[in-house]
């Protein structure tokens, strides 16, 4: 090294902003996170992880929300979208989730103008519904039974965003969740 010159941490930092402040540089940058979040490099996860790890955890909540074994198996298939996302000013990539039920959510008694707006089982188990209405009554499987007017929602969606933003947003770099119905 040549006497008089030297070398600090400072004049470092400012080249490398200079050079980052650069299309080359941002080129760079951007083909280094692609390849990152590609492969799966260490400390970070795919955008389709993190979707993974959601719908897993959401599916545990629909387990854990005291609907009947039929009903949670009739809203538990799940999928999702590639996630849109950005880089914040330290060059990480944050991203949404966006998450989707798959399965048949209809049924021919859930007429939306009955049930004010609600038109899927998805939306019906986790929100509920306390409607006004004449119970209809019938006979089913020899049985005379009443139609439901108050039905509580389980709120597994929620519950689901709660548990995945409190313990896993950071690990996988999520901003925020998006869970589509039918």
């Amino acid at each position: 090294m040549k006497q008089g010159v030297t070398i600090d941490a400072a004049a470092i930092a400012a080249k490398v902003n200079a050079h980052l402040a650069t299309s080359a540089g941002q080129k760079k940058v951007e083909d280094a996170v692609s390849r990152t979040m590609q492969t799966g490099g260490v400390g970070v996860h795919t955008p389709e992880e993190a979707a993974e790890k959601f719908i897993g955890v959401l599916q545990a909540a629909i387990q854990d929300s005291g609907l009947s074994a039929n009903a949670a198996g009739a809203i538990s298939d799940l999928d999702h979208t590639s996630a849109a996302g950005y880089k914040d000013i330290n060059g990480t990539f944050k991203y949404t989730v966006r998450v989707y039920f798959t399965g048949d959510l209809s049924r021919p008694s859930l007429d939306e103008a009955r049930y004010g707006g609600i038109d899927d089982l998805a939306e019906l188990f986790d929100t509920g519904v306390d409607h006004q209405m004449r119970a209809v009554h019938g006979v089913w499987h020899g049985h005379e039974t009443w139609s439901r007017t108050v039905i509580p929602g389980a709120h597994f969606i929620d519950a689901a965003i709660s548990d995945f933003m409190g313990n896993y947003s950071t690990d996988y770099n999520v901003i925020n969740i998006t869970v589509d119905r039918g």
